[in-house]
């Protein structure tokens, strides 16, 4: 479904000005903390983890756009996952509140491993605290409120730039054939990488009458810099905090791009390239050093382009979504084996040495491969998500659910008909991850772990592709 607003121009106006505002855009900007407290249940690793300690807050911030009455909103999250139907959920709720469509409702998350658990944990049995989930759609509704009170007249503008070296595909052939992710720095088995990262950076810049302006920035990689148990926005939040320390009265927003297989770690460089390395229970400041780095990084190339954005016009707002049936990667025959490994695994584990990648003495798969085959074993033939993107003037926001590979994203952008667009992943639904069908015939955890069957990434980047023409038109 694509739904659309097109903004007349004013043509009884007194002057140029008033034609212009009477067709404009309008832009709004609201932002809430979901900082959990101390003690909450994190999620991003195979063990449980309570937060100890705050490096950097967590953040919902999220941007209106308006034309004519008609209202899309991006929100963006300092989360790691969120289900489909919570998603729907804080999406009903907001849409309910100000008067528009859920489908016009982008929440985009920045997929941090140092934040709250917001389901149940995939390493344990802790549930979310749901106490935390009312504070989160409480707040939730009040930044897309916030965002609405604060509307203005925009211009928006696009660049496009390169951040370099800071993004590492992580899956890596070895020279016995097999295929790892994150084998050990400088390992003399590793032969060569499964791919190049998407190292493009891209920014919306958008110019409010009397308002600050907003800087969304756009980049792919996994947001797993920090670790720990001490709570940290990772290299997203330090985008923002850099870039409006940086621009004075400016606001900025992240979104995450396609990064199922890329993130920090270069495995062929000394120290795997991190930098200030430490421990949380050593020196928990130590651990965000090189998150702060990337941001750095990102914020330094954005402020080259940013004078130099070229403006898009904006006189109109379109949106929708399409559902698309994704396989479900049921094994059943391998039910009972999977069954042993989960048990060998629970039995030997060690909270703080345990490793969930690794093949037990006497088994043919690694722990997480089992795992997938046991919490697949009721599922059904498919899995129903969809895609959703927004159209403001010639630009579009584009959303996919889960972690789908940066190779995916590169050929979505390639045969997008929009040449200006943000490609987010995790996008209303985190579904795990979408890799290539290459990527099924080389192995590795990501696709041993997949809920999907090989084949998935041509149902999402025809789903996504299918909306787009539908909104070019």
């Amino acid at each position: 479904m694509v739904a659309e607003c097109i903004g007349q121009f004013n043509e009884n106006g007194e002057n140029e000005m008033e034609r212009e505002n009477a067709s404009a855009i309008r832009c709004g900007f609201g932002r809430q903390d979901i900082t959990p407290p101390l003690g909450s249940p994190l999620v991003g690793y195979y063990r449980p983890r309570r937060a100890k300690g705050v490096i950097s807050p967590l953040m919902i911030r999220a941007a209106m756009f308006e034309a004519n009455g008609k209202k899309a909103l991006v929100i963006a999250m300092d989360l790691c996952l969120m289900t489909k139907d919570l998603s729907a959920e804080i999406r009903t709720l907001a849409a309910e509140r100000i008067g528009m469509d859920p489908d016009a409702i982008l929440i985009n998350l920045s997929h941090t491993h140092t934040g709250p658990l917001t389901n149940k944990d995939f390493a344990s049995d802790t549930q979310a605290d749901p106490n935390y989930i009312a504070m989160l759609k409480l707040r939730t509704v009040a930044a897309a409120l916030e965002a609405e009170s604060t509307l203005a007249p925009a211009r928006l503008f696009y660049a496009k730039t390169t951040a370099e070296g800071i993004s590492f595909i992580r899956r890596y052939r070895m020279k016995d054939g097999s295929t790892k992710t994150n084998p050990r720095t400088l390992d003399p088995n590793i032969d060569h990488p499964l791919g190049e990262p998407n190292e493009d950076l891209r920014l919306l810049k958008i110019v409010r009458e009397g308002a600050e302006d907003l800087y969304l920035v756009h980049f792919g990689t996994h947001a797993d810099t920090v670790g720990g148990e001490y709570v940290c926005a990772d290299y997203p939040g330090f985008v923002c905090s850099i870039l409006e320390s940086a621009i004075p009265q400016s606001r900025c927003m992240f979104l995450l791009g396609p990064q199922g297989d890329a993130n920090h770690l270069n495995r062929l460089a000394e120290n795997s390239g991190i930098v200030g390395k430490g421990k949380a229970e050593e020196d928990p400041a130590k651990m965000a050093t090189h998150a702060r780095y990337m941001g750095r990084v990102i914020a330094g190339r954005i402020l080259t382009v940013c004078d130099r954005a070229e403006e898009i016009p904006a006189s109109e707002i379109r949106f929708g979504s399409l559902e698309v049936a994704l396989p479900a990667n049921r094994e059943c025959s391998r039910l009972e084996e999977a069954l042993k490994v989960q048990e060998a695994y629970l039995a030997s584990y060690d909270e703080k040495k345990g490793s969930s990648i690794q093949k037990l003495s006497g088994f043919n798969m690694s722990v997480p491969e089992a795992r997938r085959i046991i919490r697949m074993k009721d599922a059904p033939d498919f899995y129903l998500y969809s895609v959703y993107a927004l159209r403001i003037g010639d630009f579009v926001f584009a959303g996919l659910p889960g972690e789908p590979f940066t190779e995916i994203g590169r050929k979505i952008y390639s045969h997008s008909p929009f040449e200006t667009m943000m490609l987010c992943a995790q996008t209303n639904a985190s579904c795990g991850y979408v890799g290539t069908e290459k990527a099924y015939d080389e192995g590795g955890y990501e696709t041993l772990t997949s809920s999907y069957k090989k084949g998935t990434d041509k149902v999402l980047t025809e789903g996504m592709l299918s909306l787009l023409e539908q909104l070019k038109q």
